[in-house]
């Protein structure tokens, strides 16, 4: 079962965001119990969401790395536990291949990696001996550690994953033409390990490292990244940018007061509405409830040709 293209007349996939780990920077520690894990995974899963995304490693700017046995330990009960009361799609978050191996067994059908292969060296051998779904994800702060947007992220990866003169390179480059550079290795190690282009999303990392002009440039011309010819999977959910846009013009977005928490997944939500817009084929999202009024709007008006031809005294 895998995600579909972009060329289909079907509209964009919901995967809803479940983080077993004690400090992600939206939900951390909420659901760190298998019990209330899988209790999420039946809320989303209810409210729309028709991809589950888990992950036991908090990529927030100041967290900490997690060993891959206690990460092994956060992931595969919680996917064991869905797998075993539902066929829903499984992804698992993580860039370490040992950890993607074990939730591939455990009965995980999707690596998200927001290293883009780049991180583990091995990670790509495992996606291509398991025939699995991977989304190779564009990390600005792997390609630039230097930058400013960078620095407050913890490293990417075992090891250097870039040689300097690739590092000097990437920092003459815009933002879209470094992100065409990075998936252009990415797709590379893909290929040199058998993986299938038809089981390849890309994810252009939005949050990672990036100024709020080039999220925004980024999101304004998906269609470009569309041009590659891959589905495109989107995390943009409660992201630091939307919240400063809120901020600027006069929102309440203070998280521990209920009008700000729900205007950060309002605006979130207006992001998936364009994104789903432009065709988009997956939105990764915290609250599914709203990302799913937003997709089905987008959709109808992305679909048109294909809604029913209507008279209005006929609507119900």
């Amino acid at each position: 079962m895998n995600v579909e293209k972009r060329e289909n007349p079907t509209k964009t996939a919901i995967c809803g965001i479940i983080n077993v780990t004690p400090d992600s920077f939206s939900d951390g520690g909420q659901f760190f119990a298998i019990e209330e894990a899988l209790k999420q995974a039946r809320k989303l899963m209810a409210e729309g969401a028709t991809i589950l995304d888990i992950g036991g490693e908090s990529t927030r700017p100041g967290s900490s790395y997690v060993e891959i046995e206690e990460e092994i330990q956060r992931v595969v009960p919680v996917i064991q536990a869905i797998r075993q009361e539902s066929d829903v799609l499984i992804s698992v978050d993580t860039w370490k291949s040992q950890v993607a191996e074990a939730a591939l067994q455990a009965g995980a059908n999707i690596v998200n990696d927001i290293t883009g292969l780049m991180g583990d060296e091995k990670m790509a051998e495992v996606v291509a001996k398991t025939e699995a779904q991977v989304v190779i994800m564009f990390n600005p702060v792997m390609a630039r550690p230097q930058h400013p947007s960078s620095l407050i992220f913890p490293h990417f990866g075992f090891g250097e994953t870039f040689t300097k003169e690739d590092l000097a390179e990437f920092e003459q480059l815009s933002v879209e033409e470094l992100m065409t550079a990075f998936f252009d290795r990415a797709l590379v190690r893909a290929e040199k390990a058998g993986i299938s282009k038809e089981n390849i999303m890309l994810d252009p990392g939005i949050g990672f490292g990036l100024t709020k002009k080039e999220n925004l440039i980024l999101l304004r011309d998906l269609d470009k990244l569309h041009e590659m010819g891959y589905p495109i999977f989107l995390g943009v959910s409660r992201k630091r940018f939307v919240i400063n846009i809120l901020e600027e013009n006069g929102f309440e977005v203070n998280p521990d007061i209920e009008e700000g928490f729900r205007n950060r997944d309002i605006a979130s939500a207006h992001v998936t509405s364009i994104a789903a817009r432009q065709g988009v084929e997956v939105v990764r999202v915290h609250d599914v409830g709203s990302h799913k009024m937003a997709v089905e709007i987008a959709s109808a008006i992305r679909l048109a040709d294909h809604a029913e031809n209507l008279d209005l005294k006929q609507y119900k």
